[in-house]
């Protein structure tokens, strides 16, 4: 860990750091900032990465709880990727919801090994309905 990075617990955070860090890699969410924004602020669990003043990482979840948690996103901006921030993130988010029966999440076919090295396994599969509106008025 470099001691650079800021590490915080923030739900409300500026939009346009949010998009910069979606749109870094590459996600289609950062083409609908106000449901962006709405959908870290209401997250149950958002860790983020700083470097100074710039969002260069983030893990959210939601959850039921108890039982259930699910990673609703996980990343790191390509300029600061393979420094193990996204490693850091996840160990915090195990800790965090140690004890739940699911911690659930979906990912690309690519970073499926940096997740089974964090304990998660193929169990079923996901399913998808995807219907993308335009963007929500001002969030």
């Amino acid at each position: 860990m470099e001691n650079s990075f800021v590490y915080q617990y923030e739900k409300n955070i500026d939009k346009m750091q949010l998009v910069n860090l979606f749109g870094s890699v590459g996600w289609k969410t950062a083409e609908y900032p106000n449901r962006l924004y709405l959908a870290i602020k209401n997250s149950d669990y958002v860790m983020t990465v700083w470097e100074k003043e710039k969002l260069i990482g983030l893990i959210s979840a939601i959850s039921d709880g108890y039982i259930n948690v699910f990673i609703t996103y996980l990343l790191v901006h390509p300029d600061y990727q393979k420094r193990g921030l996204g490693k850091i993130m996840m160990q915090d988010f195990l800790k965090k919801f140690d004890g739940f029966g699911r911690r659930i999440l979906t990912t690309e076919l690519d970073k499926e090994e940096f997740y089974k090295k964090s304990g998660f396994s193929i169990d079923g599969i996901a399913m998808f309905n995807i219907n993308w509106k335009e963007d929500l008025p001002n969030g």
